[in-house]
């Protein structure tokens, strides 16, 4: 649906705008470009947020939970039994959104139940998923992919905050990552919300500051085991470089555009071109990716796909006649000059984005899928080489060089309302991190932004090559937000 105070001019395409969520037919249309781009993979991964960005009303669980089986309805229909799909819950995947409880096994257990994903997870993955809504997967390549709920950690997550380990989640993961360490295997780390910043207004952190630090720590603890990392959340495409304290670059994060156009204009959001990618990898490296995207302002433009959405009116689900051309946008490897996506490569990778202008402006329209939004200056592109590079506040204040301020310059009667409700999501301890976020970015907010650009929900598939038979590969979807109405339960 279109939002209040983001409507469009009352025209939407089957295939929705810039200024919506996804409507049926995009998502549907989503899954069947994966499909014909790879019918075979390896596994699909779906790394959450299903509901509309909406606060009036939000959306309660009958709606998340009817959009979740609407989803694993249409995969399981997509691919063959076979192919497993394993999904990671994103934080609008909960009623009052971004609220997870750290603990609670009744409220984990009706995901499963109510939501169909007891479908999709063998029974040792539900056993795990019941205690926080993680859980483990070993793929038949030997990696072992690791499904992390980090919205726990989210820092507009209201419970929970002084709960050291919430849900025992640490725990299990630093004891999974250690048997990888000891059987000698990779893992791919997978969650919604990724740690550290966005790259589109640096300042603006996705974790409690805390949680932030304690779960990078662990990851570069035990970053030889990692064979990727891939977030979803952000609705961009960018990376993230996980260091350790020397400047050792440990491991690599990568975020995928989401299918979802809706132009987020919270903290330097954009409108994007809704994306798949495909991932090739082997079980030491991650090889290569080709990103997909649909562009909708081509669609939008085509007379024959208009639709008069005024007032809100809905399209039902299954009605569309014709599939718009997903295309190949580009390729990583190809595009960056690079041999693979390897933590090393990825570290190259920035310093030429550092040092060339030209390609780092290439980036930038990678980073909308398309979408227009001219040229980066120079501030524009320190927000992404500090995002990229840094994911804990000080190392990025330093690198924005910003002074971090005296608590006490900016108290709360400054704040707009906004910026009070974000202050009372913050943990006593994160304060300073929240006075730095305020003042640098300048939040000088109000009611309307109250949600964070959040809401991503990506899927990856993986796939075996058959021309490279130790090469394998996987793309990835966002499939954020279908139409309001298409929520109800789909016979």
């Amino acid at each position: 649906m279109c939002h209040k105070g983001y409507q469009s001019d009352g025209h939407n395409s089957m295939w929705g705008n810039y200024n919506c969520d996804s409507p049926w037919p995009l998502v549907k249309s989503a899954i069947q470009a994966m499909v014909e781009i790879e019918a075979q993979p390896d596994f699909v991964l779906w790394t959450g947020d299903n509901a509309p960005h909406t606060d009036d009303p939000q959306p309660n669980f009958s709606v998340i939970f009817n959009s979740l089986s609407n989803i694993t309805g249409e995969l399981r229909t997509a691919f063959h039994p076979s192919i497993p799909v394993l999904p990671v819950l994103g934080n609008h995947d909960a009623f009052p959104k971004d609220d997870y409880p750290v603990a609670g096994k009744e409220f984990y257990g009706k995901y499963l139940t109510e939501g169909g994903w007891s479908a999709l997870l063998p029974p040792e993955a539900q056993q795990e998923f019941v205690n926080g809504g993680y859980y483990s997967y070993r793929l038949d390549s030997g990696v072992m992919l690791l499904v992390v709920n980090t919205n726990l950690y989210y820092a507009f997550n209201t419970l929970g905050i002084d709960v050291p380990d919430p849900c025992g989640q640490f725990a299990w993961l630093r004891s999974k990552l250690q048997l990888a360490r000891d059987e000698k295997f990779k893992v791919i780390i997978t969650a919604h919300a990724p740690p550290g910043y966005f790259e589109r207004q640096a300042l603006v952190p996705f974790f409690n500051g805390s949680y932030n630090n304690a779960y990078v720590d662990l990851l570069n603890d035990f970053g030889g085991v990692i064979l990727v990392q891939i977030y979803g959340h952000e609705h961009t495409d960018s990376f993230k470089l996980f260091s350790g304290p020397k400047g050792e670059i440990e491991s690599v994060a990568l975020l995928a555009p989401s299918v979802t156009p809706w132009h987020a204009s919270v903290f330097g959001g954009t409108a994007i071109n809704p994306s798949v990618r495909l991932y090739h990898y082997t079980p030491s490296e991650i090889l290569d990716y080709f990103q997909y995207h649909l562009n909708l302002s081509l669609v939008i433009s085509s007379p024959e796909r208009m639709l008069n959405t005024t007032g809100d009116s809905s399209l039902e689900a299954g009605n569309e006649t014709e599939i718009p051309k997903w295309e190949l946008f580009y390729q990583a490897r190809e595009t960056y000059g690079l041999s693979s996506l390897s933590t090393i490569n990825m570290a190259s990778l920035f310093k030429q984005l550092e040092s060339n202008d030209t390609l780092f402006q290439k980036y930038y329209l990678f980073n909308s899928a398309g979408y227009n939004n001219g040229m980066c200056d120079s501030s524009c592109k320190k927000n992404h080489i500090c995002a990229i590079a840094y994911l804990k506040i000080h190392d990025v204040v330093h690198c924005m060089h910003f002074k971090s301020p005296r608590p006490h310059i900016l108290s709360y009667e400054h704040l707009s309302k906004f910026g009070k409700e974000l202050a009372g999501n913050f943990h006593k301890s994160n304060a300073s991190q929240l006075i730095i976020t305020l003042v640098v970015v300048s939040m000088a907010l109000t009611a309307v932004l109250a949600v964070v650009l959040a809401v991503m929900l990506v899927m990856v598939v993986v796939k075996r090559s058959r021309m490279v038979p130790a090469e394998r590969s996987f793309p990835i979807l966002d499939l954020s937000k279908p139409h309001w109405q298409n929520y109800r339960k789909l016979p």
